[in-house]
């Protein structure tokens, strides 16, 4: 499987991740939800790079 599927698949991880941290009655603001954000905006950016500019 080629890394840009597993890295967008570990992106969607990290952004459900920071999902349910929020449904647990935290906020954006919460220190763990703005990071399990910030990964997984890291991994969305690598596999987007990834998806348009390998062949």
């Amino acid at each position: 499987m080629a890394a840009k599927y597993i890295l967008a698949a570990l992106a969607a991880a990290f952004l459900l991740a920071a999902g349910l941290r929020c449904a647990r009655g935290g906020s954006v603001r919460d220190a763990a939800v703005r990071t399990w954000l910030l990964i997984a905006f890291i991994f969305i950016a690598v596999a987007a790079w990834l998806q348009w500019h390998t062949s």
